[in-house]
């Protein structure tokens, strides 16, 4: 008896796990109807976006524009370089202007942490590779991001590393520009929640004032230059931060990774998100779930709220098409 009862129970549990794991990975699961939101967004109308900022599955950089020029999606974030080779005029504008409708181009760019692999990079600012930079380093140098190699954290609010990031020939931003890209998507704008953990309370004020000085220097040369931000949507909140701003990228909204964010967390997140609906500002959601019902909760929940939806890989090595979520 005890027997029996014991492999009724192992039964029971092997269908509940292979239910289950089916229910989550359905390779035949439909999803609902998809009607996406759509933005006027420098008179083009987007509907859908993508973010790749890795190349490694291309043999060359003519074989990158060509593709991200037949890509159907409306907005495509990028990085300004293929390896360590910006790209070129023409090659931006080819992206941009040689499809059915124009697309709009953003390149991300970093501006809360330095990364080791960009062109201001010094090595002598830690030439021994521990993360702590060494004496010679720039004052505006902070540690490295333990879940980030090659990332360092920035004093942002100083001076000096402003100057890297705009206002002078040889800044990136500056830079992004000339190469003909539509806006910047600012990367590592939570940077001020680290300063906050370590107790400056006025950290946030600053890192209003740092997108505020890039937008206005920015929008001087080109008025309709899209600045983006990506996380940090609590600087909502502080007065004047939604006027520098044209939308928000937002990643992790529903999902970290395949672990559901708890209702708690998904309406924090949401109630910032909607103030910049609200001011009249686009939201990106990205995503890195992988299971297709997943797939379909991220993207029927931004449409509930708002939101544009892309779900695709986190090292962002590649173009991702779902295929009931497909780019018109």
């Amino acid at each position: 008896m005890k027997k029996k009862i014991l492999l009724l129970t192992v039964s029971a549990l092997i269908i509940i796990i292979l239910g289950g794991f089916f229910y989550i990975y359905n390779p035949f699961y439909q999803g609902n109807d998809y009607e996406p939101n759509v933005f006027q967004i420098n008179d083009i109308e987007v509907n859908d976006f993508t973010y790749i900022l890795q190349y490694d599955q291309y043999n060359s950089k003519e074989g990158v524009v060509e593709d991200l020029k037949s890509t159907p999606f409306d907005l495509i974030i990028m990085d300004a370089f293929y390896d360590t080779t910006a790209w070129t005029q023409e090659e931006i504008h080819y992206i941009q202007f040689n499809s059915k409708q124009p697309k709009i181009l953003l390149s991300y760019i970093s501006i809360g942490e330095a990364e080791t692999y960009r062109d201001y990079w010094d090595q002598n600012w830690d030439a021994d590779n521990d993360g702590i930079p060494d004496e010679s380093a720039p004052d505006w140098l902070d540690i490295e991001n333990p879940d980030w190699e090659g990332n360092y954290k920035v004093k942002f609010w100083k001076e000096e590393w402003a100057n890297i990031i705009f206002g002078t020939n040889e800044s990136y931003v500056d830079k992004i520009i000339t190469q003909g890209f539509a806006g910047i998507y600012m990367d590592i704008i939570d940077a001020f929640e680290y300063f906050e953990e370590l107790g400056d309370s006025l950290a946030p004020q600053k890192m209003v004032n740092f997108v505020k000085n890039i937008s206005q220097y920015a929008k001087s040369i080109n008025p309709e230059f899209l600045i983006v931000p990506q996380n940090g949507e609590r600087l909502a909140e502080l007065e004047g931060y939604l006027d520098y701003v044209d939308g928000i990228g937002r990643e992790d909204v529903e999902y970290e990774d395949n672990w559901k964010n708890s209702k708690e967390e998904c309406d924090y997140t949401n109630q910032y998100l909607q103030t910049f609906l609200s001011a009249g500002k686009f939201v990106l959601e990205v995503e890195y779930c992988t299971f297709p019902r997943f797939i379909n909760d991220v993207y029927a929940s931004a449409t509930n709220q708002g939101y544009l939806c892309y779900a695709g890989p986190r090292n962002l090595a590649n173009i991702q098409l779902n295929s009931n979520f497909l780019p018109d």
